[in-house]
């Protein structure tokens, strides 16, 4: 039988019991359509965790100081200049970007009375900016412990949004930058239920700068030494930045420690970003590290994993859940076909009678559970796509605002289209293999003779 025949055969059974395969391929359709909601919806969340909420570079990792008997005080390898060196040296490294704890405490007051008129002036003309923020603003009270660290700025070059992020000249404020993630949990929670307006890119440029007392501590107000009045201007947000607190300029911190210091608190850096060429350096450079004797900083990773493992599992259970309502469509297909294949019985004898082999039967079956997969695949893809789209829309309107929301809860890569198609007709020809074979053994003789 050529391809064209078995093609029309195909389409002729399909249109003479249509209903039947419609309700068959029902079960299909709920089956696709939940798989494609729940993977998209998992896929998601994890690229909200990997962007937003941990954010990871596949060519970067973070090296520490490590403890274990090598050379140093106190078996301590310190991570200095040397250090910094060393690993740019290492085959593989495209660049290091050292960071490092400002050594003293710090203390920030923000006190809205003392605000400048023409600064609240300012405020009070930014869009979405209200009468009441203005007015929160003004009975601002904030008396703040600040951790700092610094980092290089090469590092975080395409975060800076407004003005340079380098050490600035005397006078001038220190620039810095918040932590994104921070910034996303103030705006969600701190800043909405106080009637304080968000950080954002519009607000940014005009947030006046900020008083920073070093060597200061409201915790502990017996410190010794002298104290250092700074001023400090945001000029971004950076996945980089420290979490709880804020990120300065690396000479900035280094140039504070050694003043607070002296020379050792300005020689060590507490850790070091090295970023490779490319993600396939990652493991050989790590292994490099290793052998200089310095650890790897894996807790954001882990993390990291930990999470995306949870939302895994969670995903995998509500698949599975879809995979059986799929397998008990194929099981109703098979049923489906055994029916239909008695009904034609001695139409299957006349081909059989007129020269269609076994394998043309079979053929034909197939074809026409693959032709039901097909039709159940995509009508199951569109119904999940639109589910997804119309829960989407559902929950960026209705649902509260909290931290880390996303404007979009589902991801569609191409796979997902391409998987659900498979699944649903890999299931239907399942379910048609047992009737299939049923029907390529049919004794024409008997079929013709009524028997």
């Amino acid at each position: 039988m050529t391809l064209r025949k078995l093609g029309r055969f195909v389409a002729q059974n399909i249109g003479r019991n249509r209903k039947n395969f419609i309700f068959a391929g029902i079960g299909i359709v709920v089956g696709v359509s939940s798989f494609v909601f729940f993977a998209a919806l998992g896929g998601g969340i994890r690229h909200v965790v990997s962007t937003e909420i941990f954010p990871l570079d596949a060519n970067r990792i973070t090296v520490i100081p490590r403890k274990g008997g090598f050379s140093g005080p106190a078996g301590f390898k310190p991570l200095d200049d040397a250090g910094v060196k060393a690993l740019e040296a290492l085959p593989g490294v495209a660049a290091v970007y050292p960071r490092m704890r400002l050594a003293v405490p710090a203390t920030m007051s923000l006190v809205g009375s003392r605000f400048p008129e023409e600064e609240l002036a300012r405020i009070a003309r930014l869009p979405g900016v209200t009468p009441d923020i203005v007015a929160s603003v003004k009975r601002l009270d904030l008396w703040l412990e600040i951790m700092a660290d610094g980092i290089d700025p090469r590092l975080v070059k395409d975060e800076v949004q407004f003005g340079a992020f380098a050490d600035p000249p005397p006078g001038q404020p220190v620039p810095f930058l918040l932590a994104k993630r921070l910034v996303e949990l103030y705006n969600a929670s701190f800043a909405e239920t106080r009637h304080l307006p968000p950080i954002s890119e519009i607000i940014i440029p005009f947030v006046p700068p900020m008083p920073l007392v070093v060597n200061d501590s409201y915790v502990n107000r017996g410190l010794a030494g002298p104290q250092e009045n700074i001023r400090v201007r945001i000029v971004g947000t950076s996945q980089q930045a420290l979490l709880g607190g804020i990120t300065l300029p690396l000479d900035t911190v280094r140039a504070l420690n050694r003043r607070f210091g002296g020379e050792a608190a300005a020689a060590h850096f507490d850790s070091a970003v090295v970023e490779a060429r490319s993600a396939a350096y990652i493991a050989s450079v790590q292994a490099a590290v290793r052998e200089l004797g310095y650890g790897i900083d894996a807790s954001q990773q882990r993390m990291a994993d930990s999470v995306a493992l949870a939302v895994t599992l969670v995903m995998l259970g509500f698949t599975l859940i879809s995979l059986t309502i799929v397998g008990v469509a194929a099981v109703n297909i098979g049923h489906t076909f055994f029916m239909i294949i008695y009904e034609r019985q001695r139409e299957i004898g006349l081909l059989r009678a007129v020269g269609a082999s076994r394998g043309d039967i079979r053929a034909m079956i197939h074809g026409e559970a693959a032709l039901v997969g097909l039709a159940g695949g995509a009508a199951g893809i569109i119904l999940g796509t639109a589910g997804c789209l119309l829960i989407n829309l559902l929950a960026v309107r209705l649902l509260p605002k909290f931290p880390f929301k996303p404007t979009q809860f589902f991801a569609y890569p191409w796979w997902l289209f391409a998987g659900g198609m498979l699944l649903a007709v890999v299931f239907c020809l399942a379910g048609a293999l047992a009737p299939a074979n049923r029907a390529a053994r049919l004794d024409p003789s008997q079929t013709l003779s009524g028997r």
